[in-house]
């Protein structure tokens, strides 16, 4: 299987959380969303005389990240380079966030061009609550797992998946209390990492639609250097594929514990309902008789890792599951990393991604690889 090939392009999913947020190796925190920027360049009063200018409200940040993919079974390797520019204006209780991104590749051969937006929204700021309308990340489980290559969970449109519609979001309390988000989109955001066949925006003429998304995170503040956080999430919508529409229901329940320089995360998701029509069998009309594809509608995937911070190094293992039950197929991918941060602004990361494939016609390659990303931002 080669899999892998289109599986290099994942270094642009942690930049969301890690180059792009401005934590180049991100110690999992308190995650409402995104790691917030630090305090970015302030574009400066521009008009010569005392009368406020727009400018003075705008925030600019952006980075790259230069990203070597190199196999360790024989297919090719690659070098890809990923930026963004993020752009933040607030004139309250409005505002708005605009990311583009361009890569000097297709992210995905389903992307229209090597530039896209990931989020582009207005919002409203009425303390302790948020409405967000646009292009937003949908917050299914865990956001984010900190590593760069990724997890199984986002090449099948699990994470880091931006949707159109709204979001109502917030949190209430500070050393104990909880974070929540009310999510409508309209359609999918048709620019999410996933995999070609394995999410239905990659399905031509294929989209997800009328989406319905709750989530409640309480957190409590332990100690000074401890937090622990447990979120339960569900969500519904439904699988417009060429076949017909599916009703796909999800539900998440996932944990984060911060001990100082150690960090630990857990998450179990389980699918019901086919958002999918070829996989993980596509089939094959040239055999004969015909073979026809075939897809899981009962699928159950697993999250779990572990970090460990030591003045500018941090080790970490990321481990996710994806069980097809209705092929009895399994995937299996172990992460193991080493980051070194020199600044508040560069940083180097290695990831060594191994990926097999369980089935009844034995055990296939998904991906073998050494992964090298080398990251700054502003």
């Amino acid at each position: 299987m080669v899999i892998g090939r289109s599986a290099r392009g994942s270094g642009l999913l942690a930049l969301s959380l890690c180059l792009f947020a401005g934590t180049a190796i991100a110690v999992p925190g308190p995650g409402i969303e995104p790691t917030p920027a630090p305090e970015k360049k302030v574009v400066e009063k521009a008009s010569v005389d005392n009368q406020d200018d727009w400018t003075r409200h705008v925030r600019l940040s952006g980075g790259i990240a230069l990203y070597f993919y190199q196999p360790t079974n024989g297919w090719k390797n690659q070098f890809l380079i990923y930026s963004n520019l993020r752009f933040d204006a607030r004139w309250k209780p409005f505002g708005l966030h605009l990311e583009p991104r361009l890569s000097n590749e297709k992210m995905r051969s389903y992307y229209d061009s090597l530039a896209w937006l990931q989020e582009a929204y207005l919002f409203y700021d009425a303390a302790p609550f948020v409405l967000k309308v646009g292009k937003i990340y949908k917050q299914l489980g865990l956001f984010w797992d900190g590593t760069f290559y990724g997890n199984i969970q986002v090449y099948e449109g699990l994470k880091l998946d931006p949707n159109a519609g709204i979001s109502l979001e917030g949190k209430l309390g500070d050393s104990i209390g909880a974070a929540f988000w009310a999510q409508y989109f309209v359609v999918d955001g048709h620019t999410n990492a996933s995999l070609v066949g394995r999410d239905t925006i990659s399905i031509p003429g294929a989209r997800r639609r009328n989406t319905l998304l709750a989530r409640i995170q309480p957190f409590v503040q332990l100690s000074k250097s401890a937090r622990l956080e447990v979120g339960f999430s569900g969500e519904h919508f439904d699988a417009d594929l060429p076949s017909g529409s599916n009703s796909v229901w999800r539900a998440a329940v996932d944990t984060r514990l911060t001990w100082a320089n150690l960090g630990f995360w857990g998450e179990v998701l389980q699918q019901s309902g086919q958002n999918v029509d070829a996989y993980p069998y596509p089939g094959d009309p040239s055999a004969t008789p015909p073979v026809p594809p075939r897809a899981s509608a009962h699928n159950t995937y697993l999250l779990a890792g572990a970090e460990y911070t030591l003045a500018p190094v941090t080790l970490r293992y990321n481990l996710s599951i994806a069980r097809y039950s209705d092929v009895s197929v399994e995937e299996v991918l172990h992460v193991p990393g080493v980051g070194v941060k020199f600044n508040d602004n560069t940083s180097v990361l290695a990831e060594y991604a191994l990926w097999p494939q369980y089935s009844a016609a034995g055990t296939a390659d998904i991906d073998h690889s050494v992964n090298l990303t080398w990251m700054g931002h502003f």
